[in-house]
Parts: C-alpha cells; sequence; structure tokens
C-alpha cells in the first residue's frame, strides 16, 4: 500500500476556496498521521491557513512579482522530492508548479467544466447530485480510502489576535444578548444582494431585538457598509477595511449569527461553526459552493430560468433585470433569520 511521508497541496486562491481544502487537510492527517503536508498559496491569502496545526510549510506567491517568484517556488518544490502532490487549483499556475516533480502520484479534482458549461450557458442541468467543492477535493483521493468526516471546515486563530480583539471589543459586545454580522459586500455584483435589503433586516433586528450588529468587509465594501450604518444608526457597527482576515474572523465569533452575500466571508462563517443565512444571486447549489455549516439557510429566487448565469459571479446581470437579487425580499431574510433564532 502507497503510503505517502511528504505530501503536497496546491490551492492559490481564494479566501472561500482555501477554507474549503480544511477537510481535505483533515481528513489526509488522520489517515497518514505521520505525514508532512505542505501548501502552496498566493500570499494575499496565507493567513487563513497559516496557523493550521497540520501543515509544515506554507510557500507563498505573490502575483505582482511575475513568473519569476513562481520559478523560485518551484525550484524549492523540487528540492523536497514528494511523494503526492494534489493539485486542487488547476489552472496553469498549479500545473506549472507540479510539473516536472517527479512525485510518485499526482492527484487533481473534478472541475465538471462541460455539466458547469451547459448549465451556465443553456439552462442544462446534467448534475445527477450535488456534490459540494470541498467534497470533490476530497474525492480526488479516493484511491486511497479517505472520506470526508463530516466535521466542516476549519479555520485556526492564534491566540494574540484572539485576545487583541476581546480586548478591543468583549465589553462593548458583552452589552448586548444578540449579536448579528452582517456581510453585504461580494467580489462581483451578481453576488450582492441590494443594501436597502440589507437597511431594512438591519433596522428590523435592532427595534425587535435590540440586536448589536456588525458590518463586516474589505475596503471595496465601505461605501455600502457606511450606507447601511449611516440609515441605521444606533447598535450598529461598521468594521469593514478596518481588520486583517483573522482579525475578522475573531470578531465574527463573537456574533451568534451571520448574514451574508456569497463570499468568502461566508465560509469563515461556516469555519466558526456560525448559524448562517446566505443570500444567493447568479449562482446555484449544482456549482458547490453554497456554506457548509449545517445551521444555515440559503435564501434565493427559484423563480427565473436564467441562474446561474455564471460560476463565480458577474460585474453585470446579461439580462439586465437582476431579478435573481433584485426580487429577493428583506423580509424573506428575516424570517430566515427569526428561524434560526428559536
Amino acid at each position: 500500500m502507497f503510503i505517502p511521508q511528504k505530501l503536497l497541496v496546491i490551492r492559490l486562491s481564494s479566501i472561500g476556496d482555501v477554507l474549503l481544502t480544511t477537510p481535505l487537510i483533515r481528513v489526509l492527517k488522520k489517515k497518514f498521521p505521520s505525514c508532512r503536508i505542505d501548501f502552496v498559496i498566493k500570499k494575499q491569502f496565507q493567513d487563513i491557513i497559516a496557523y493550521h496545526p497540520s501543515l509544515t510549510k506554507i510557500y507563498t506567491f505573490d502575483k505582482k512579482e511575475g513568473r519569476q517568484t513562481l520559478k523560485k517556488i518551484k525550484a524549492q518544490l523540487k528540492e523536497q522530492h514528494y511523494d503526492l502532490i494534489v493539485d486542487i487549483h488547476r489552472n496553469f499556475r498549479s500545473i506549472y508548479l507540479r510539473t516536472g516533480l517527479s512525485a510518485k502520484k499526482t492527484a487533481t479534482f473534478k472541475k465538471y467544466i462541460l455539466n458547469r458549461w451547459l448549465l451556465v450557458n443553456f439552462n442544462i442541468n446534467r448534475y445527477r447530485r450535488i456534490i459540494p467543492v470541498y467534497q470533490r477535493y476530497i474525492d480526488s483521493l479516493q484511491e486511497f480510502d479517505v472520506s470526508y468526516d463530516n466535521a466542516g471546515l476549519d479555520i485556526y486563530i492564534p491566540a494574540e489576535i484572539t485576545q487583541k480583539i476581546a480586548a478591543q471589543w468583549h465589553d462593548t459586545l458583552n452589552n448586548y444578548q444578540l449579536i448579528i454580522a452582517l456581510a453585504p459586500g461580494a467580489s462581483f455584483l451578481t453576488k450582492r444582494w441590494h443594501t436597502e435589503g440589507f437597511i431594512n433586516v438591519t433596522k428590523h433586528l435592532v427595534q425587535k431585538f435590540k440586536a448589536a450588529v456588525v458590518l463586516f468587509g474589505d475596503g471595496q465594501d465601505n461605501l455600502t457598509t457606511t450606507e447601511i450604518e449611516a440609515s441605521v444608526k444606533n447598535n450598529i457597527f461598521n468594521v469593514a477595511g478596518k481588520l486583517s482576515l483573522l482579525e475578522t474572523a475573531a470578531l465574527m465569533n463573537y456574533c451568534n449569527l451571520v448574514v451574508t452575500n456569497d463570499t468568502g466571508l461566508m465560509h469563515i462563517a461556516s469555519a466558526l461553526k456560525k448559524k448562517v443565512v446566505a443570500i444567493f444571486g447568479s449562482t446555484t447549489e449544482e456549482l458547490g459552493f453554497f456554506p457548509c455549516a449545517a445551521n444555515s439557510i440559503v435564501v434565493q429566487n427559484n423563480n427565473i430560468n436564467c441562474r446561474p448565469c455564471s460560476h463565480v459571479g458577474r460585474h453585470k446581470c446579461p439580462k439586465k433585470h437582476f431579478k435573481c437579487m433584485t426580487d429577493i425580499e428583506a423580509q424573506q431574510v428575516i424570517e430566515a433569520v427569526e428561524s434560526m433564532l428559536v
């Protein structure tokens, strides 16, 4: 039986996709406890796995530095003589990195490219069953008899960050019995629910439950979070663009429930085992990225046949009506939230 002693996982981006590798890392470590596991990732996402106890070495590269940084990493990888390489990105960079390393075995995950293309472009659904992306990653190693353990996603926050956030926020948030996280941003417009909806949901939660609402996001979300903050005024804390990824996770850990678009923060909430209400627009469950958390609800518009129009999102609605998001009413999200607060 082949038992790897040195194993390399390649997943270069992004926040959600990297978090979705954590079940794979966990089950591999259980199966091969003495095996060294290394990881290759883009520099801007390294914090997500920087403190993972099962990883020995993390190779990072900065896209801005161009091909030279990839050459340097590849030279370092060659020196390690890996037994097994698991490429769960499968793009030009990952193929370049794994080619010529003389590994005994190489595994790649199935992207279901034809099924995805037919669904997105012609609304032809050839998915016989819905397989989440984290399960597809694990399925790439079926020959090694590894299987999903139903333990969800993992995120590891160092004690110094937990203590820092506690020092800054514990006394403030301790004044509230209910703390709700809102993540109103997303990298693509077709993944963003309308700001008015988030404002109405926030006002309802503050008025009915006297909840504290924490607005999360990056610097690009400031316009949206500032508008929500200005409209609601009370019991609202806007930290968009002010925290690192792990500081975001540490603060989100104080929250009872997370209301989010289809974004990396949704997967952080799942990794923290939070209750999640996720709002989905242009993407659907077949594509594999619904929240992993068992205690989650997805709010979506199932009454239009142009979903999904993309597997990652678009910068504008190709049909120009954007009904997948605009037809979702605040009351639907409020009912989903309240059903999880019972």
